[in-house]
């Protein structure tokens, strides 16, 4: 009886003994240049099994990063900086009875200003409550938002004319008496002036820009990451996008 219970001891004993600490090594690069980001990055490693968290410093400049961790586990990797696109990976580990170095690579996506989002006809002519299919393309921006938490975005909502008003027909001019006497030199015929464009409906801009700016309040720090500009003027028949979306500054929201 004793023998079984001194060879069950050791069982685990020796699971665990095979379970060394490995070295994990390797480089983050930018998928979109091939080259090291050039700004802060964490790897944040989750074990699971154990449910412990590592937070792993990435070299801003080399792209390099070193951390040992416990062999035979499998751990959920997050890539997190104010200058990428988040991104989760997992990587598995093996039992190892010996200390090793094991390299893992990986690449994340880069922020870059001016990526364009969505560009999406929101609003239908004189109207101010947002079409379905612009607020399907507004929720895939402001998932990122909440996906990527320091990500800068600029909204650029175009300007609409106010719609004109029904053409009048002029009115027949008439006939001038011609004094008798000394004719009188005829007088230069002034040249024609173009047509002037209605003028922007302002009401009409305000109560847009209020729709959108609803859709983006509960976006956390939405005062700093959410930018909003003046679009190109338009007149009140066209139906091209008048809601433009876009990546805004990279950087910081603590460099405020």
């Amino acid at each position: 009886m004793i023998e079984r219970f001194v060879l069950l001891l050791i069982v685990p004993l020796t699971i665990l003994a095979q379970n060394a600490l490995v070295n994990i090594k390797g480089t983050v690069l930018d998928e979109r240049t091939g080259k090291p980001l050039g700004h802060e990055m964490d790897m944040v490693l989750i074990s699971e099994k154990t449910g412990r968290k590592f937070v792993v410093k990435v070299n801003s400049a080399t792209g390099e990063y070193l951390q040992p961790f416990e062999s035979g586990q499998r751990y959920s990797i997050i890539f997190s900086s104010y200058a990428i696109y988040r991104k989760q990976t997992s990587i598995e580990i093996p039992p190892m009875q010996k200390f090793k170095e094991l390299t893992f690579n990986f690449t994340v996506r880069s922020l870059q200003e001016g990526e364009p989002l969505a560009e999406i006809r929101a609003f239908d002519p004189g109207s101010a409550q947002l079409r379905s299919d612009a607020r399907e393309a507004i929720d895939r921006v402001i998932t990122l938002l909440k996906e990527n938490r320091q990500m800068r975005i600029v909204v650029e909502l175009a300007r609409e004319r106010e719609q004109p008003a029904p053409s009048q027909e002029l009115k027949k001019s008439q006939p001038q008496k011609v004094k008798k006497g000394k004719k009188s030199p005829p007088q230069p015929t002034p040249p024609p002036q173009p047509p002037q464009p209605p003028p922007i409906n302002e009401q009409l801009y305000k109560s847009r820009l209020e729709a959108v700016q609803q859709l983006f309040s509960d976006i956390r720090d939405a005062e700093v990451r959410v930018q909003y500009n003046e679009g190109p003027e338009y007149d009140y028949s066209r139906t091209a996008p008048n809601l433009r979306i876009i990546t805004g500054p990279v950087k910081s929201i603590f460099d405020e």
